[in-house]
């Protein structure tokens, strides 16, 4: 995980200094409710650039307002040369994490995200994470936060009782943390200093009161705007309610590019007056230091990293082409890398 979150925060540290290097991720629906999705970026360091496409089919629970994506294809990265625009490496299948080998991609890229934000939100402190979820997103946010904050303990919650109870019991051992899952919402932000949403629901967990003094707010819910056009759903998600935004300090999100194109919550939420949208901050920015973090415990730091850009999957694919490459892994295709002429 440490070595994921390198790779991801370089590539968001060089999306600050090239704007063109990343792309907004672009969707497409069918009427089966299938959806691909493609992620381009590059990233100078690894010397690549490229980009991670995926089909996901997602399933609709109305009565439980919530989404489920029963079907993942396996993504496929492509890698280029960006010194010479040679094709170097395709990767089809899942890159994991040696914390929680048996999860996804998408969820090791989302999770190593949140955890570059918040190594410039979240108290240093923090050793008490609140976690929603209990399934391949909430273990891989946890060991992602595990590894830039000394945790020492999760309070977890999901509807399902026993879910949350295996989720407590299996990482518990993977992190060698105390897990306590709770059976109520609230129970979750008491004494949290960082809270993580990994639920797949449309609707806010918590309510803005009983967030606290100090704490890091941490979401990535995205878009669902595709399965609304289609009628496949009723309405947008709304991860996080009006009273959570107006209580929090600092706001930093992926991209307002994104953001807007897509018709995330928050976009909605700038809309009804509960976020100042020129006090929103970009991620790449806040990582190259251009834009300010948190300046004092008693803030209440908030983390949007929905819509996940091409520049941390490229950036993760780059750092594993160049280990395969030192460790002789993968097979070489007869094939040669670009065509060339001579004008």
């Amino acid at each position: 995980m440490p070595e994921a979150i390198e790779a991801v925060e370089e590539g968001y540290r060089a999306w600050a200094a090239c704007p063109d290097i990343n792309a907004p991720r672009q969707r497409t629906h069918t009427p089966a409710n299938s959806r691909v999705s493609a992620h381009q970026g590059g990233v100078p360091r690894f010397g690549v650039t490229g980009l991670m496409t995926h089909c996901e089919l997602v399933r609709v629970v109305p009565e439980l307002q919530q989404q489920h994506i029963p079907v993942r294809g396996r993504p496929v990265t492509v890698l280029y040369s960006s010194e010479t625009a040679e094709l170097v490496c395709i990767i089809i299948g899942e890159v994991t994490c040696r914390e929680v080998p048996d999860q996804y991609m998408i969820g090791l890229r989302t999770a190593a995200t949140s955890a570059v934000g918040m190594k410039y939100l979240a108290r240093r402190d923090a050793q008490t994470v609140g976690l929603f979820g209990s399934r391949g997103q909430a273990k891989n946010h946890l060991a992602a936060v595990c590894s830039i904050r000394p945790i020492k303990r999760a309070q977890v919650y999901s509807p399902n009782p026993e879910h949350r109870k295996a989720f407590a019991e299996e990482m518990s051992q993977v992190l060698e943390i105390e897990i306590q899952a709770v059976s109520e919402p609230q129970a979750v932000l008491e004494g949290a200093d960082i809270v993580i949403d990994a639920s797949n629901t449309n609707v806010p967990v918590f309510r803005g009161e009983w967030v606290q003094e100090g704490m890091h707010i941490n979401g990535f819910q995205g878009s669902n705007i595709g399965l609304v056009r289609g009628g496949f759903i009723p309405s947008k998600r709304t991860e996080f309610d009006g009273e959570t935004y107006r209580r929090c300090d600092v706001i930093v999100i992926n991209s307002k590019v994104q953001t807007q194109q897509d018709e995330f919550p928050i976009g909605d939420a700038a809309k009804t007056g509960a976020v100042k949208w020129d006090h929103v901050w970009e991620l790449r920015d806040l990582v190259a230091g251009k834009v300010p973090g948190r300046s004092s415990d008693r803030q209440i730091t908030l983390l949007d990293v929905s819509g996940g850009q091409g520049i941390a999957d490229v950036g993760l694919a780059g750092h594993i082409y160049q280990v395969a490459r030192k460790k002789g892994v993968g097979v070489e295709l007869p094939l040669t890398g670009a065509e060339h002429w001579t004008p």
